[in-house]
């Protein structure tokens, strides 16, 4: 029984859980039908309750961090027997937190006294909430929970979070930023708070989004609609593609796109302790486009060196400093 299969059944495993629609249904059944892929589910199925009972015991959790941090690190992971590898990722499946560390080694929490959840720099964390639905916080970011029996209310207090909205729920879910309200219903969205503004980005389903003491309607978002709300006002736009690029963070990655070079080195910084700063405003206003994983400030500063007209230099103090090439 190959590896490959072993993940597919994991896989399988996971789709249903999220949609256990008459369709999906069906295409695993399709899957299903070749030999392999049911003995391979076989073991799955046993591993998910194994690791169900045994969710919250060390060793199990230690393999799950492990493969977790491989897989988020994208090194090349050693060789294991298929029983452990579908139990790692059955536990990735059931179990209610997933952690990367990017900077450092201040762990994420959940605050136990209070319905918490809180990144420090260049961490991101996933949660899965009692309801089922997901929740991914990003670099330096804190999300209360204030669920009640008449809605699921969550809190962004700082940072950026991507809202992953269980489906067929009776309860409204709705996610407070800054002076916003976002309402859902079996949706994604991606919301950052920042000091002067809020920002909702709507990959798939409905939202709504409306003020504190507003008076007006609702503004009602589509998928590839990006909300900001600041002081000036409130403003949608609609791009083919923008919401997913603004939550690849989400999968580890900054997507650039024609951004100026102080966007994107803000951005970049975000996700380090080692900061970068530009000397010249020329250097600000270059255009970069490029792909580049959170927390990995090298790869990011060579390319600079390679295509652009800046040059990066480095510091004994370990400071780093982007200019303009004379």
């Amino acid at each position: 029984m190959s590896a490959p299969v072993m993940i597919e059944a994991a896989e399988w495993a996971e789709r249903l859980d999220r949609d256990p629609s008459a369709a999906m249904r069906a295409r695993f059944e399709d899957w299903h039908a070749r030999p392999d892929h049911a003995a391979a589910w076989a073991v799955i199925a046993q591993a998910r309750v194994a690791s169900a009972a045994l969710a919250d015991h060390p060793d199990l959790l230690a393999l799950r961090h492990a493969a977790v941090a491989r897989a988020a690190l994208r090194r090349e992971p050693r060789r294991v027997a298929p029983w452990m590898l579908a139990a790692a990722a059955c536990a990735t499946v059931v179990a209610p937190l997933a952690l990367w560390r990017f900077a450092d080694d201040t762990p994420a929490v959940q605050v136990a006294e209070t319905p918490m959840y809180r990144t420090a720099t260049g961490q991101r964390l996933m949660v899965t909430l009692s309801d089922g639905s997901r929740l991914t916080l990003d670099t330096d970011t804190q999300v209360r929970m204030a669920y009640t029996s008449n809605e699921r209310r969550l809190v962004l207090e700082r940072g950026q979070a991507l809202f992953e909205v269980a489906k067929h729920q009776t309860r409204p879910f709705v996610v407070t930023a800054g002076a916003q309200a976002v309402t859902a219903h079996g949706t994604a969205f991606d919301v950052r708070l920042e000091t002067s503004a809020v920002r909702v980005a709507l990959l798939e389903g409905l939202v709504s989004v409306a003020g504190k003491g507003a008076r007006g309607k609702p503004v009602a978002l589509v998928p590839d609609d990006v909300l900001t709300a600041s002081a000036n006002g409130l403003s949608v736009r609609h791009m083919p593609g923008s919401a997913q690029r603004l939550a690849s963070w989400s999968e580890g990655r900054l997507v650039f796109e024609d951004e100026a070079l102080s966007q994107a080195v803000a951005e970049i910084n975000r996700y380090s302790v080692q900061q970068i700063a530009i000397v010249d405003a020329a250097a600000g206003r270059v255009r970069i486009s490029g792909a580049f994983r959170t927390g990995e400030v090298q790869p990011f500063l060579d390319a600079l060196e390679l295509g652009f007209p800046v040059s990066v230099d480095r510091h004994p103090n370990g400071s780093i400093t982007i200019a303009s090439k004379k």
